[in-house]
């Protein structure tokens, strides 16, 4: 069986771990850093696989080097393998598998974190790695199977059906502010007039993000000359400015979790009112039979954060 596989020199497992290094890294220089040794190893262990297989393996442009089609497939199928060998391994040594799960940083602190432990009871005590990305970067790593579990929006997801994700929460966006930078008695309802706030320090995002860019273009359509006066890198800076008092900010209703009544007010934002978005659970439906994880599992991994 398969004798063809083994009729020439070429393949080995250890030229296989290589090139998924070098896939997974972007080039041979990240896979090894600082070793040149082992760089040259790389780039002659890919070649001998390019020369077994028949086909190029990676293409340069410059001084970039990128993955091939037959490339981008063959790791693939290496991880795949690599991985099933891996569950294998701990199945017999009696220990758990390790799965990663991907979210944007505040999602990571806010929904997930906090869940980490009732979804390692879930996937039968597994041993689990969590891996901040945007939603772009989780979609691909779902594809490619880097990454095993992801939250995301939905929207992002190219094919998003039942078969691949499940609704975790629609997101909200709310107007933020600290009472301390109001009048004494200033109401919610007294916030639909702008003038009573659209000069207070504010902080929003500085990444052009699609919500970032959102929320300056709802100041916009509310005549707001929108300058604030701090721009974060994470809505989690943001939110601990409000939270501390010192500005004002349009916020998602996941990071108004735990913000104080009493010293900070909050009112829907009208322009983005029909803007809500919807966070997922997102997986490849490939990669969980692959690895035993059945419907049941995911829908109660979803329900544990909804």
């Amino acid at each position: 069986m398969f004798e063809s596989l083994f009729s020439k020199g070429g393949l080995s497992l250890e030229r296989l771990r290589s090139f998924l290094e070098m896939a997974t890294a972007g080039s041979i220089a990240k896979a090894a850093p600082q070793d040149l040794t082992r760089q040259s190893l790389i780039s002659r262990q890919i070649k001998e696989l390019e020369e077994y297989f028949g086909t190029e393996l990676t293409l340069r442009r410059g001084k970039t080097l990128s993955l091939s089609p037959a490339g981008e497939r063959l790791a693939t199928l290496v991880r795949e393998q690599l991985q099933d060998l891996d569950d294998f391994r701990r199945e017999q040594d009696l220990q758990p598998k390790v799965f990663t799960i991907g979210a944007g940083v505040s999602t990571l602190e806010w929904l997930l974190s906090p869940q980490l432990p009732a979804i390692a009871t879930i996937l039968g005590g597994a041993l689990l790695r969590t891996e901040p990305r945007r939603s772009q970067h989780l979609v691909e790593g779902i594809q490619d199977g880097r990454i095993d579990l992801a939250i995301v929006r939905k929207d992002v997801i190219p094919d998003a059906s039942r078969h691949n994700c499940q609704q975790i929460v629609k997101l909200s966006f709310h107007l933020c502010i600290p009472k301390r930078l109001l009048k004494r008695g200033t109401t919610g309802e007294q916030l639909s007039d702008v003038s009573i706030w659209q000069h207070l320090p504010f902080a929003a995002g500085r990444d052009t993000g699609t919500m970032d860019m959102a929320v300056r273009q709802g100041m916009t359509k509310l005549g707001v000359d929108f300058k604030p006066q701090f721009e974060c890198g994470s809505i989690l800076q943001i939110r601990q400015l409000v939270r501390q008092g010192h500005c004002a900010a349009v916020l998602p209703n996941l990071a108004m979790v735990g913000l104080e009544e009493a010293s900070i007010l909050t009112v829907p934002f009208a322009p983005l009112t029909n803007y809500g978005r919807q966070l997922v659970l997102h997986w490849n439906p490939r990669q969980m039979q692959r690895r035993g994880i059945e419907p049941t599992q995911l829908r109660a991994i979803a329900a544990t954060m909804a």
